[in-house]
């Protein structure tokens, strides 16, 4: 898959505001990212440990359940490798080109404190969006939303 995803904020979080000290997951460490799927992917729990210099430590001590604040960690780490994770982006605009048959994605690369580094503009013919818990649609694609399904324009932007 050739795939692109655009986060406006700066970095993961994993249950931001929820990472109390000493808590730990009600799941072993091997239900991580991608361990019962492929033992030998490079983002592995026991992989980010490595890199840390941290694998026999964490196998001598015997906890199955890793604290949720080394989880938060481990899932930040794995999401700062991926290169088609944009974070400190906004999309700024999303629209049907009839003529190419694809969507075009208007973002902003923002900085530090909100100001505006660079402005791009992506392709695709396909859109996933997350909206959350509770369904939100944000203003740019709110038009595609609002619109009825035609022919010209698939209806694949769902709330």
């Amino acid at each position: 898959l050739t795939t692109a995803f655009y986060e406006q904020r700066p970095a993961f979080h994993w249950h931001p505001g929820l990472l109390i000290d000493g808590a730990t997951l009600q799941v072993p460490f091997l239900a991580d990212l991608t361990t019962l799927a492929d033992p030998t992917s490079p983002w592995t729990f026991l992989n980010y440990l490595r890199t840390r210099e941290r694998l026999y430590p964490f196998y001598f001590a015997e906890q199955f359940h890793i604290h949720r604040a080394e989880y938060d960690a481990y899932c930040r780490w794995v999401s700062e490798q991926l290169p088609t994770i944009h974070f400190d982006h906004q999309v700024d605009a999303v629209h049907w080109n009839a003529a190419h048959s694809h969507y075009e994605v208007d973002w902003t690369r923002l900085g530090p404190d909100g100001e505006t580094r660079s402005q791009g503009h992506t392709h695709t013919r396909h859109i996933a969006l997350g909206v959350g818990t509770a369904p939100f649609i944000p203003d740019p694609p709110r038009p595609l939303a609002d619109a009825p399904p035609s022919a010209a324009r698939p209806a694949t932007v769902t709330g």
